[in-house]
């Protein structure tokens, strides 16, 4: 098989699974276009117009079928029956941007602490030397002479 006769496969299967109401990559919802076909067939923006056997033999009856029978209302209904019930990709896309969410915020919440513990070991270190300058300054101060005086 040639390559053009693959993508006019994944074309045509892509076609079938939105008239079928069961799309694995666009949402279900909307009118039926040649966009959309597109896009659940994971092509390239407009590939699609390289195929106009397709398009015309195919894809344009279907999608004026299709869109005649469209009813705006009762496919708002079933998109909100069914985004309450997602698809088990839709849960794990909804999972993964979870993770990598608190996952940024955990490498935010490391890097302030971070520099937050930077600043404390420099407030340290600087309290630490002042100690040590001020008992230098005692021992020099706090020399007590003792007299050679009455030794009995």
């Amino acid at each position: 098989m040639s390559s053009r006769e693959i993508t006019e496969g994944r074309l045509r299967a892509a076609l079938q699974r939105l008239l079928e109401g069961q799309p694995q990559n666009v949402k279900k919802n909307g009118k039926l276009t040649l966009n959309k076909i597109n896009n659940e067939a994971r092509l390239g923006r407009s590939y699609i117009h390289k195929f106009r056997d397709f398009i015309e033999d195919e894809a344009n009856p279907a999608i004026e079928a299709f869109n005649k029978a469209y009813d705006p209302v009762a496919a708002k209904l079933l998109a909100e029956n069914e985004e309450r019930e997602l698809t088990n990709e839709a849960k794990l896309k909804k999972e993964l941007k979870a993770q990598e969410r608190l996952k940024k915020e955990y490498k935010e919440e490391r890097d302030e602490l971070k520099a937050i513990n930077q600043m404390l070991e420099v407030q340290n270190s600087s309290l630490m030397f002042r100690i040590y300058e001020l008992q230098q300054e005692l021992a020099v101060n706090n020399v007590v002479s003792i007299s050679k005086g009455n030794q009995s």
